[in-house]
């Protein structure tokens, strides 16, 4: 088969999505993939075995024009690549891709990795959800990442043929080992890794850094919003926070921390961050929402915060840091567990296999 997996970011595709094109690849199919290209690097890496077509995106544009384009775009490259399959990931593909796979009568697979401003009320949730309904229904398989966002598809009478509910996109159990936990020898360090932007909790948590960063290393990495620049820079040049901008890998700070901090009230799919650091042997304060309380279950592998709320957030963190060393290891062990139980990628891999066509 040739298969075209439509994709916003070669970092993303390369991240979350190698073990699935490099199990097609080694059973012989062909795979096309069309992205923005933000890692010259990792592009090279893909390209040494996939066809890589650049495709402009921006994830928050909403002039009219600009999505049009990227439909055309989609559905010229069915006519020019005539793939037998196509796999598309976050709501944009899903929906733009899907439209243009319905048109040239191509068997695609999209996966919901999160709702965004389909949760929403709203115009843009009226527009999005007539748009979900056309589309989604044509898929041959709609993969899920959480059991919430499939009962929001049931409850807003988004029709699919046949859904599957998949682990998130897992995590690579072998990349991203056990790691043993920071002697209590060492300061505590915390981070927060993920898109800076106040969805995500940054505003919480840089209020919390400011509280307690004579207590607390607070390490901040990822994409940064406009927003949030100014705040950072001050917060940095102050000591309070240690930024280390986007990473292209996140174990090296993974290892160091006690604790992955993530106060999200964005609709996440499932938590990649979550389920890199519960795979190094980390736990995690997070918000008890989905897409997180999947992965993290309060006082065994971490704790819960309030959204929205910088006291709260600062109590649980206090109260994680009152533990004993022995408790705050164990919890860490408890997270490394919680992952290889349920949420290894080959998991992820296998149903892509199965659905797709492909025996295991």
């Amino acid at each position: 088969m040739k298969i075209l997996i439509l994709s916003n970011l070669v970092s993303y595709t390369y991240n979350f999505r190698k073990e699935i094109i490099d199990a097609f690849l080694d059973r012989g199919h062909e795979i096309v993939i069309a992205c923005d290209n933000d890692s010259p690097e990792k592009k090279s890496e893909l390209e040494k075995r996939c066809k890589l077509i650049e495709v402009p995106f921006n994830g928050k544009g909403k002039n009219i024009k600009e999505e049009l384009a990227l439909v055309k775009t989609y559905s010229s490259m069915m006519k020019t690549e005539k793939p037998d399959a196509v796999l598309s990931f976050t709501i944009k593909m899903n929906l733009y891709g899907g439209f243009a796979a319905l048109r040239s009568k191509v068997p695609f697979y999209p996966m919901i990795t999160g709702l965004g401003e389909l949760e929403k009320p709203g115009k843009l949730q009226k527009m999005l959800l007539l748009m979900h309904r056309y589309v989604m229904p044509g898929a041959r398989c709609v993969f899920f990442q959480n059991q919430a966002n499939m009962d929001f598809f049931k409850d807003h009478k988004i029709k699919v043929r046949k859904a599957v509910l998949l682990p998130g996109s897992g995590v690579n159990l072998s990349r991203f080992t056990y790691r043993e936990y920071p002697s209590e020898d060492l300061p505590v360090e915390v981070a927060f890794i993920g898109r800076i932007t106040q969805a995500k909790g940054i505003t919480e948590y840089l209020d919390v850094a400011e509280q307690l960063s004579s207590l607390v290393v607070f390490h901040v990495a990822g994409l940064c919003d406009q927003q949030y620049r100014e705040r950072i820079e001050e917060l940095q040049s102050r000591g309070v926070i240690v930024y280390h901008g986007s990473l292209e890998d996140t174990r090296p700070l993974l290892d160091k921390i006690s604790c992955l901090i993530l106060p999200t009230y964005h609709p996440e799919g499932m938590s990649n961050v979550l389920l890199e650091a519960g795979a190094t042997g980390r736990p995690a304060i997070c918000t008890d929402r989905p897409g997180c309380r999947e992965i993290v279950r309060n006082g065994v592998n971490g704790l819960y915060c309030l959204a929205k709320d910088s006291n709260n957030l600062m109590n649980v963190l206090e109260s994680f840091l009152s533990m004993d060393y022995e408790r705050r290891r164990e919890m860490g062990i408890q997270a490394r567990k919680t992952v290889e139980k349920g949420f290894d990628r080959q998991i992820v891999v296998d149903a892509y296999l199965k659905e797709v066509g492909e025996p295991i």
